[in-house]
């Protein structure tokens, strides 16, 4: 009987070797995938059932709303225990992920598996490297977002309103081409006894989906810096001619704002422009379904979107940038499934997929897709989306960028109120910027 049982179960241990090596008892992985709560986020699980047929790897996702989800995310890494194992950080949070450790390294396996020629550089910069510059990277492009303007197509292309606007000033009412056509348009349809204004703009004093997001387009149009470069000095260069010129239009526009717009962000916007109250607005492009939904906006048929607009520096010199977005999609350094995660990242970067989120009416960096004339008729604002790609420009990337974002929101803020003059403010960001990073040890 002994020999009996022990030759039975030898049978039975050579069996379950056998079965391993010939891949018959292959380990059920799941992977979760944090990112904020919104359709985005559900669109790619829900095409994230086509990796699992392929390689029989689940996912689930572990979505969080957007007030919560950055310090969901690093409390979590702040643990080194992630209940996650892929995620998609807001751009400017790399800095901070980066420098704790809490992103794996991908810079070898996207050289071996990715063509960098598919994207922008400025799309890979702000979605995987850092430090800016440095060729390392940690994260792949995820949802491409940017600023766009969304404005009353009713009012633009009434004959009255555009020879009225002609004998005004002097030229065609149309898409504004320049800040100073913005500038000029949102006076026009300011009529406060009639309840519309010219536009809205974010103006909330916050660090995220406030003032500085919207700010930074003008601002750079205009010729702005936000350092010197790798030095990063502030002074200077900040508070120079350029940085005043667009601090002051930016205060100036804020005359054609409704009343109480200066704790405007997201959904104050979005509502301005559905319910009329506005002739134009800015906002992130991923949020433009909410302004053509007819449960929700009473314009939904009379909206159109344009490109941020260029400017002219102080020496007259045309410049055009638009401010960048969105999320890259990162492995969490404690993930015990690395190599599963790379597959899913390979997964999610193959055209097929891009174009399968593109159709869904997603917006993707990849050339391959945006450059297909295909696009253009996927969403009213894929036209926007190719002219702002090679535009694209990021704010701060460091772990620093919260404390400076909401510095300068609140300075420009005090200076659309009227209490510090644009100039002023321009000149405190510029010394409280350097005093932030010169207490951290940058220079």
């Amino acid at each position: 009987m002994k020999a009996k049982g022990f030759k039975l179960v030898s049978a039975g241990l050579l069996m379950l070797v056998a079965l391993t090596l010939f891949g018959y008892a292959k380990e059920d992985v799941t992977l979760t995938i944090m990112w904020a709560d919104w359709e985005p986020a559900h669109l790619l699980l829900k095409l994230a059932k086509d990796f699992t047929k392929e390689t029989e790897i689940k996912m689930r996702g572990n979505f969080v709303p957007w007030p919560q989800y950055h310090d969901k995310m690093f409390t979590e890494f702040a643990s080194h225990r992630t209940s996650f194992d892929l995620c998609l950080p807001d751009s400017q949070w790399i800095g901070e992920a980066v420098e704790g450790g809490h992103l794996l390294d991908l810079t070898d396996w996207i050289k071996e598996r990715v063509d960098l020629n598919n994207y922008p550089d400025m799309v890979m910069r702000s979605y995987g490297e850092y430090p800016d510059g440095s060729g390392r990277y940690y994260g792949v492009p995820g949802l491409l977002d940017f600023v766009l303007f969304a404005y009353r197509k009713d009012l633009f292309d009434d004959p009255k309103e555009k020879a009225a606007f002609k004998e005004k000033y002097g030229y065609e009412l149309g898409v504004p081409e320049t800040w100073e056509q913005i500038r000029d348009i949102a006076e026009f349809f300011t009529r406060p006894d009639k309840n519309l204004y010219g536009i809205a703009l974010w103006q909330a004093p916050l660090a995220t989906a406030g003032l500085v997001d919207e700010f930074l387009g003008l601002f750079w149009s205009k010729g702005g810096r936000l350092w010197s470069g790798r030095e990063k000095k502030v002074v200077g260069y900040l508070n120079d001619e350029a940085g005043y010129e667009a601090a002051k239009l930016w205060a100036e526009l804020y005359k054609y704002h409704p009343k109480g717009a200066a704790n405007y962000s997201v959904s104050e916007a979005l509502t301005a422009m559905q319910q009329g109250l506005v002739a134009m607005i800015a906002t992130y492009a991923a949020f433009y379904p909410a302004l053509l939904d007819p449960e929700k906006s009473l314009y939904h048929d009379k909206i159109g979107f344009f490109t941020s607009p260029a400017g002219t520096d102080p020496s007259g010199k045309k410049h055009h940038y638009v401010q960048l977005g969105g999320q890259g999609m990162s492995i969490s350094a404690y993930t015990p499934y690395k190599e599963e995660c790379k597959k899913f990242l390979e997964w999610w970067l193959r055209e097929e997929t891009q174009w399968k989120f593109a159709e869904a009416g997603q917006i993707t960096p990849d050339k391959r897709v945006v450059e297909n004339d295909r696009f253009l008729k996927l969403a009213p604002i894929n036209k926007v989306v190719r002219e702002s790609l090679p535009l694209l420009r990021d704010f701060w990337e460091i772990p620093e960028y919260n404390e400076m974002a909401e510095y300068m929101s609140r300075k420009l803020n005090q200076a659309c109120l009227g209490q510090i003059t644009p100039k002023e403010a321009m000149d405190d960001i510029a010394k409280k910027h350097e005093e932030i990073l010169r207490a951290r040890g940058y220079y």
